[in-house]
This record gives C-alpha cells, sequence and structure tokens, in this order.
C-alpha cells in the first residue's frame, strides 16, 4: 500500500533534522602548537630578510680600505687644561717591516691573539664560540673574539661604539683586507699599530723602551711580555704598571706558545724562573716624557674606570684628551724639583729618599700637576709614581678617623676638652713628646699633633655611635680604613691606614669646600675622532657637613701658623690649612724607632697638595735622612708656585652653620656639653688648727683635684680670706697646696673663707663657691673693780697689759699677713713643646718644683708635703 504524502513529508523533514545536527561534530580546528610554529617561523623569516637588508645596508656604507689608513697610527692626544698639547704623551713610533720582526715574537702573537690566524679568511667562527671557553678556563683574556685582521680594521676605520652596524662593517671589511692583502702585510700592520704602554706605539718602539734592542733581538720571554701588552698596556706596562701583573700576562702568552708548540716545557718553566724586573732594560727617556708618562698612566685607567672605554676602543682611534693638567705649573715644579734647583732647602735631597707628590684643584678635585718622583732619570728597572703609590698616612689620619666623626656626629666644638694621659688596654701608644700633659682642647692637641687624646677622642665616638660611624666618616672622602676582621683597629687613629698623596690631597680638598668630596681626577673631556665628545662623569658629593669641614679647617690652620704648630716652614701670607704624619719603625736589634715616612698635606681655596717623602731602604739606621723636614718643605714650595701661577687664594669663609666662642667655635644650634663645663668644685672639709699660746696655726681643707680635671680645669689653686672679730678682711695668702698657715689671731670669732681658682680652656678664669671655717679665742676676763684707793692711781697691772695686748693684736694681724704672703705659690704655666718631629724630650716642668699643680692620680685630701711632692715627681716627667 503506498505512503500518504504526509507519511513522506514527515519522515522526508525528520531526516533533514537529524544531518543538520550532526554537521558540525565533523569540522576540526588546528593544533595550537602547530599555530605557534606557524607564527614564529614567519616572524623568523621576517627576521632574516630584516638582518639581510640591515647587513646589506651596513656593507653598503662601510669605509673603502685606504692603506694610509692602515699603516698610520692615531694615538691619543693629551692636551693641557690651557688647551695646549703635552709633549712626550703617546705619540712615538717607529714603523719596522715584518722582515726585521723576530720569527719568535711573531708567534708569540699569534698564539695569544689569533691562535688560527693563518688558516682562516678574517673571521673564525670557531674562536668566537672558543674564546667563552678560553676565558673561562685559562682566565680573563686569554683569548679574544675577534681575529687580528678585524682588531687591524676596526683599529683603522672603524669607530668605537657597540652598535651593530659597526661589527658587520668590521666582518665585511675584514673578509676584503683578507683578499687584497698577505698575511705577513696583515701582521706587520697590526704589529706597527698597537699601543704598547709607556707612550709608545709599535713592537719596535716598545722593544727599545723595554728592552733597549731592535724586535728583531728579542727573545721568547721578551716577546711574551711584549705580546701581552696590547690588551692593557697601563696595566701591563713592565716598567710603569704593576710587574705581577706584567708576569700574569707573561705566564698567560708563554702557556698559549708552548700549547702551539713553539717553546717547550723546559723553556716555559725557565721563563718564569726569571723575574720581571730581570728581563727589561729600558733605555733613556726625554725630559718631558719623563714629565708626561705618570699622567698619560692615569688618563689610561680613568678612560677605563670612568668613562667605561675598553682598551680596543683607546688606541689608535685618535682620542683626544683634554685634562686639567697646568702645563706651566706642572712643567716647572717637576722640572726644578727633579734637577734639585727649586732655591730652597730641599735641593740637597738625600739619595737614599724618595718622594711624590700631587697638586689638586681644591673645588673641582682635578690634578693640576703630579711629581711622580724626585729622580729626574728613571731609565731603570725600579721605576715607581711614588704619588700614585700607597703608603702608611700617619697623624694625617687624625682629622679623619679621630676629630671629625666627633664633629659630624656629636657637634663637638673645636674647645671640647680631651685628655692627654697614659692609655689603658692593649693599644697604649706614647706621644712624641715626653710625658703627658692632662686636659686641654681638641684645638690644642690637633695643633700639636698629641697622640693619646687622639685615641680617646676615637674611643669615645665608637663607644657612643658605633665604630660605623667612623667608618664612612673616612670612606667618604676615599680612605680606606685597616680592620682585624671586622673590627676597626684603633691603630687607624694614628695613621696605619694607606693612601697614597692623591688621594689624601682629595680627601683635605673636602675640608676646604665645606664637606664636598670629589673623586681625584684629570679628564675634563674626551673627544673622538667624529668630533661627538663626552664630559667627565665624575661628580662631586657630601661627605660631610658643612660645619664639620669649616671647624677642621680652623684648627688645622693653627697648624701652619700657629708658633707653637708642628709647621716648621715660615707661615704663609695667605690662608693656608694642613697636617702633617710620621710613621715610624724598629732599629734592628734595639728598641729605638725612627722615621720611616713623613707627610704634609694642606689646601687652600684654590689647591690641595700632598705630600710623601720615605725612604728607599727599610731599617736605614739614621733620623738625619729627614731633617729639614722636607715633606713640608715642599709643600711650601709648590704652594707658593701654585699662587704665583693662579694668584693668591681667598680665605676660607665661615658658614652659618658655625658660631664662635671666644677662640672656639662650635655648632650653631646646638649646645654641646663641652661649652658648658661643670662649676669648679669647692673645696670641702676646712677646718682651723690653732696654738694660742704660741699664736700661731694653719687653716686646711680637702680637694677633688682629680674632679676638677675631670671637668677640664687646669692650675687650681687656692685663695685664703681672713675676717676678724672687728670686721676687717685681709687675704692670707694664695696657695696651691690645702693648707695655709696663720698667726696671732685677734680675740673673738674669726673666720676663714677659702674658695678655689683655676683655668677654664672654655671660659676662662673660674672662681669655686668658698668653704669656710671659723676659730674663736675668748676675750681674757677684766679684774674686778675694787674700791677707788688714791695710793693705786695709775699703777693698775692691767692697763698695761691691756695696752700691749692691744698692740699685740695689731701686730699679730700684720705679722700673720706677713706669714701668708710668704706661704703663697705662684705658679705661671709654660706654653708646651710642640715640635712633632723632635722625638727628644723637649717638654720643660712648668714654674720650678714648688708648683703645687697637682696632675692626673693624685688623690683627695692630701697633706700638703704629699701634694708637693707629687707636683713635683710629675713636673719632672713633663
Amino acid at each position: 500500500m503506498e505512503r500518504s504524502r504526509v507519511a513522506r513529508r514527515q519522515d522526508s523533514t525528520t531526516n533533514k533534522r537529524k544531518k543538520t545536527g550532526k554537521q558540525p561534530k565533523t569540522k576540526s580546528k588546528k593544533p595550537m602548537w602547530k599555530r605557534i610554529f606557524l607564527l614564529g617561523f614567519m616572524l623568523f623569516i621576517a627576521a632574516v630578510i630584516a638582518f639581510g637588508a640591515y647587513t646589506v645596508y651596513a656593507i653598503a656604507t662601510a669605509p673603502e680600505l685606504d692603506e694610509e689608513k692602515l699603516v698610520d697610527t692615531y694615538p691619543i692626544q693629551l692636551i693641557s687644561a690651557e688647551g695646549e698639547p703635552l709633549e712626550g704623551a703617546g705619540q712615538i713610533r717607529e714603523y719596522v717591516s715584518i722582515d726585521d720582526i723576530s720569527e719568535v715574537m711573531q708567534q708569540a702573537v699569534v698564539s695569544i691573539e689569533d691562535r688560527r690566524f693563518y688558516e682562516h679568511n678574517g673571521i673564525d667562527l670557531r674562536r668566537i664560540g672558543g674564546a667563552v671557553v678560553a676565558n673561562l678556563t685559562d682566565g680573563f683574556g686569554a683569548e679574544g673574539g675577534s681575529t687580528i685582521t678585524q682588531q687591524l680594521v676596526k683599529q683603522s676605520f672603524l669607530s668605537t661604539d657597540k652598535k651593530l652596524k659597526r661589527k658587520l662593517q668590521e666582518q665585511w671589511l675584514a673578509l676584503k683586507l683578507e683578499r687584497e692583502y698577505t698575511k705577513e702585510q696583515i701582521l706587520e700592520m697590526y704589529l706597527n699599530k698597537n699601543y704598547y704602554g709607556s707612550g709608545g706605539y709599535g713592537v719596535q718602539t716598545a722593544s727599545k723602551r723595554y728592552f733597549n734592542k731592535p724586535v728583531s733581538e728579542v727573545n721568547y720571554q721578551e716577546a711574551a711580555i711584549l705580546a701581552g701588552l696590547p690588551q692593557r698596556p697601563s696595566a701591563y706596562d713592565p716598567i710603569n704598571g704593576d710587574q705581577e701583573l706584567t708576569r700574569y700576562r707573561q705566564e698567560q702568552v708563554l702557556s698559549a706558545m708552548k700549547r702551539d708548540g713553539h717553546i717547550s716545557e723546559e723553556q716555559y718553566n725557565e721563563a718564569l724562573d726569571v723575574a720581571i724586573a730581570d728581563v727589561i732594560s729600558p733605555g733613556e727617556e726625554t725630559e718631558e716624557e719623563a714629565f708626561t708618562r705618570a699622567i698619560y698612566s692615569r688618563v689610561l685607567n680613568e678612560l677605563e674606570e670612568d668613562f667605561g672605554l675598553e682598551q680596543s676602543d683607546i688606541y689608535g682611534t685618535g682620542l683626544k684628551v683634554y685634562t686639567s693638567i697646568n702645563k706651566e705649573l706642572h712643567t716647572k715644579i717637576n722640572s726644578e724639583i727633579k734637577s734639585n734647583s727649586t732655591g730652597t732647602m730641599v735641593d740637597n735631597f738625600p739619595e737614599q729618599l724618595r718622594m711624590g707628590a700631587t697638586v689638586l684643584n681644591t673645588k673641582t678635585g682635578e690634578i693640576v700637576a703630579i711629581v711622580d718622583s724626585q729622580q729626574a732619570k728613571q731609565g731603570d728597572t725600579t721605576y715607581r709614581d711614588y704619588s700614585n703609590e700607597k703608603y702608611q698616612i700617619g697623624s694625617t689620619a687624625k682629622p679623619f678617623f679621630d676629630y671629625g666623626p666627633g664633629i659630624e656626629n656629636g657637634q663637638w666644638s673645636t674647645g671640647k676638652v680631651l685628655l692627654d694621659a697614659q692609655l689603658e688596654g692593649k693599644f697604649k701608644p706614647n706621644n712624641y713628646y715626653q710625658g703627658f700633659r692632662g686636659p686641654n682642647t681638641m684645638r690644642q692637641y690637633l695643633k700639636i699633633s698629641a697622640n693619646t687624646p687622639a685615641v680617646r677622642a676615637f674611643q669615645e665616638v665608637r663607644d657612643e655611635y658605633g665604630q660605623e660611624a667612623i667608618e664612612s666618616f673616612v670612606k667618604n672622602v676615599g680612605i680606606e680604613p685597616v680592620y682585624a676582621g671586622d673590627e676597626l683597629l684603633e691603630s687607624n687613629t694614628l695613621g696605619t691606614a694607606e693612601a697614597s698623596t692623591t688621594q689624601m690631597a682629595a680627601a683635605y680638598a673636602a675640608l676646604g669646600t665645606n664637606g664636598m668630596y670629589t673623586k681625584p681626577h684629570l679628564i675634563q673631556k674626551i673627544e673622538f675622532n667624529d668630533g661627538s665628545s663626552i664630559n667627565s662623569p665624575v661628580k662631586a658629593k657630601q661627605a660631610m657637613e658643612d660645619y664639620t669641614a669649616y671647624m677642621l679647617t680652623d684648627m688645622l690652620r693653627d697648624v701652619v701658623s700657629a708658633s707653637d704648630g708642628t709647621y716648621v716652614p715660615d707661615p704663609f701670607s695667605f690662608d693656608v690649612a694642613g697636617k702633617t704624619g710620621t710613621t715610624n719603625e724598629e732599629v734592628k736589634g734595639s728598641e729605638r724607632v725612627i722615621p720611616k715616612d713623613k707627610w704634609f698635606t694642606g689646601y687652600s681655596t684654590d689647591y690641595s697638595i700632598s705630600v710623601w717623602t720615605g725612604k728607599s731602604v727599610s731599617n736605614e739606621e739614621t733620623e738625619a735622612l729627614f731633617k729639614p723636614d722636607y715633606a713640608q718643605y715642599y709643600f711650601d714650595y709648590m704652594m707658593l708656585e701654585a699662587a704665583n701661577v693662579s694668584g693668591q687664594p681667598d680665605r676660607c669663609q665661615r658658614p652659618d652653620s658655625v658660631l664662635s666662642l671666644g677662640n672656639e667655635l662650635y655648632v650653631k644650634g646646638t649646645k654641646p656639653k663641652d661649652l658648658q663645663p661643670e662649676k669648679l668644685v669647692a673645696p670641702t672639709g676646712a677646718s682651723v688648727n690653732y696654738d694660742e699660746e704660741a699664736q700661731t696655726g694653719s687653716v686646711s681643707w680637702s680637694y677633688d683635684f682629680d674632679g676638677a680635671q675631670a671637668d677640664g680645669y687646669t692650675d687650681v689653686t687656692f685663695t685664703v680670706t681672713q675676717k676678724s672679730a672687728d670686721g676687717s678682711e685681709q687675704v692670707v695668702g694664695t696657695t696651691g697646696e690645702t693648707s695655709v698657715n696663720i698667726a696671732n689671731l685677734a680675740e673673738g670669732d674669726t673666720t676663714f673663707t677659702i674658695v678655689a681658682n683655676a683655668t677654664n680652656p672654655l671660659t676662662g678664669e673660674q672662681q669655686s663657691a668658698p668653704a669656710q671655717a671659723s676659730y674663736s679665742i675668748e676675750p681674757k676676763e677684766e679684774p674686778k673693780e675694787e674700791e677707788e684707793n688714791p695710793s693705786d692711781e695709775g699703777n693698775s697691772e692691767d692697763e698695761p697689759s691691756d695696752e700691749n695686748n692691744g698692740n699685740g693684736n695689731e701686730n699679730g694681724n700684720g705679722n700673720g699677713n706677713g706669714n701668708g704672703e710668704d706661704t703663697t705659690d705662684e705658679q705661671t704655666p709654660d706654653e708646651p713643646a710642640t715640635d712633632e718631629g723632635s722625638g727628644e724630650g723637649t717638654d720643660e716642668p712648668t714654674d720650678g718644683d714648688d708648683s703645687g699643680t697637682p696632675l692626673e692620680g693624685q688623690s683627695n685630701g692630701e697633706s700638703s708635703e704629699t701634694n708637693r711632692g707629687n707636683s713635683n715627681s710629675n713636673n719632672g716627667n713633663n
């Protein structure tokens, strides 16, 4: 039976619906990783196309090969502050043919710089990867990434930037150079273009400078030194650099030569058994070279450290360096000092001594002049730049380790009282003068360079504020302390820390600029051969408060200008401050110590100058080497010469943060304890001991001498005043003892008043509160009245007695006064001897053996004789 239309329509509709519902399930998406891969591939293709296009652009814009540029050198040009060239600075070269360069020299260079030089076509892909491994296994510098050909191209044609364009051009030109020149021609140009230190370009110049022979004659030991120099010429320089670093680099080259079969194991070991100083044999230098060698060495270090340039960016690129060197001043002081023709006391400078000095611009920290050594010609293996070497700084450390941190953290005044007495503990230095001088101001003890007060100042800051307060202060001015583990050694107080004259000149310059410290430097700006330039990145920083800097300056003025300061030459006619310094060593086989180093560092508002002198041989058993004090006289000569060139400097101005009180300075807005000394302690326990029959006696009392001394009081004396029953007063006497004699007291109550008198460095003469003691003499009884008897009139026995008694009282008072005056001890303290360098007992007793001034350690309430005895004993030690 045929189905109906309706049924067939329903079946058709149903089938259609089922088909429509299943259709989406058959459609699927691509996996996520495939989509990422595809995107990455497309980006890679785009990058390749872009890199290729950029490479084409770099090659198209690369400079043409120019043989003149390949052969010529482009040395660093040093320009003075006045815009004049500094002669003899990095402009020396003698070109030599490859045929006149010894085979061992060529082998050494190829082994250390480009071992597959004769195999590659200008680019060594294996070397690029191998350089990383070599530097990790054999040490930094064992192998570079660029070939000799690439290095030659970069030095001859390209700028010093690190852009990809320059690297691509370098590789392209290296390939091109290899096609147009032979390997021997490329190596010849490379060896003649490199900088080898000491102002010399080219391997021939270097060979003559270091070995006094042509490069055709160098052996493998010498060749290893020369081949290692271009990487870091100033550091590896066997004369002017560090010979330990020279040995390190020589060993790297020798190892590479042994690896490549150019030398044997035996030759390698033999070479390392010979000291660098025994290998080199320098040739003569011109006067200009001798004057500029230290400058050139510092320029190279600054270009690396401050400007961040690499060695390959510095040499042979035509770099122009504008320095802060004052050519007139630098040339004059070097010429006259090195030829002993200054016309001063330093012209008899002993051969056994060495010296170095640095002159800085106080305001900018720029190096104005350098004296690397007193010797005019160094032409030997022992040359050293003494201005840049570090030595123990002696007492020039005291403003920074001892007194500066106290002013900075505790707002000490310049009149802070410190004690000069024997120290306790492990570190117990003595003074350069005999004995100890008790309490006095910080100003006085810095002026005469006393030791024990300086140590006490250090200890006080450390104990109250922590050693970090001292550490940060000295590091802020470029000085590195000495430690035992993490502990800051107390010996830093007297200068066991080491620094160079350049560092010390910069540290003291901060005192002349209200506390602004600038790292010492001599490059003002550099200019590349494309005309671009970079100014010095060195900036000033606030190292200390302005009040700290000025108060130290004001005290250091006294060192130079005061009659009892430690500066020996005549005072300056303009404002100069500074500090002496001495270090000692023990004489072998004895307990005697003699000077080892002598310093003087000082400054004006224009220049800061530091001078070091020291012995070339340790334990030279004579102190006469340092007499006169050459460091001081060299400083005096250079400061006057600087003033002649630039004019007399202005006076250092006191900042608003500093106020004055008498002769002392203090921080505005503070009331330091040392400006408010305790009141002078009063006498106690006063008593009168009197024999009425003998009509003599004494008044005695007790006194806390130690307490008065601890509060900063000196020269304690006592004034005793007598007040009689009739109201009359008289001074019995003034004495340094704790008793005074009396006599012939009148009837009735007699009162004695005792006051202490002393001197405080801050407030001058002071008087204590009084102590009193009384004594009473009963009046003699009047005779009973009797009946008047005319026969007895005028014959009374009492009347004459009364008259005599009255006379006796009057005479007694007079005699008593006289006795009191006879027992008075007046003391006038002498000024202490202050010659820091004497080392002899120059202290004299103050006013004779009768001085009753008690010293440290004297007990209270001692008898007159005990006090006198102690006083005399201590005066003898002073």
